[in-house]
């Protein structure tokens, strides 16, 4: 017999999606750390492409699973991973780490909100 949803996440779902949240800020502080005053050890394109691959790798894992996922997720993503292309194919000394961060913290605060991402 099938189970009816309850639009309750299981938790599963839901540690997948703290997870997510909880990688996002890894990429970043990664990134602050590993910086020397003035000059970056990682490439430009570092935190768009890492927000790309977990936002983007989150989406798919939790789709593969047939959990619900945000658009929000999907929109995000698709973004970063935008940025990432500009940064390596149109303008490399392009600057994304400000945007990123927006993109990032409103993912985070969605989720939170409206308790899906």
């Amino acid at each position: 017999m099938a189970r009816k949803r309850t639009g309750r996440k299981s938790d599963a779902e839901a540690r997948i999606e703290r997870l997510t949240w909880a990688l996002l800020v890894l990429a970043f502080a990664i990134f602050q750390l590993l910086a020397d005053e003035g000059t970056r050890a990682l490439p430009n394109w570092f935190i768009p492409a890492s927000g790309a691959a977990v936002l983007l790798g989150s989406g798919l894992y939790q789709y593969t699973r047939r959990w619900r996922v945000s658009p929000v997720t999907w929109i995000a993503g698709s973004v970063m991973l935008f940025f990432t292309l500009v940064n390596l194919y149109v303008n490399p000394g392009a600057n994304f780490l400000g945007i990123s961060m927006v993109v990032f913290f409103a993912v985070i605060i969605f989720g939170l909100v409206t308790n899906e991402t």
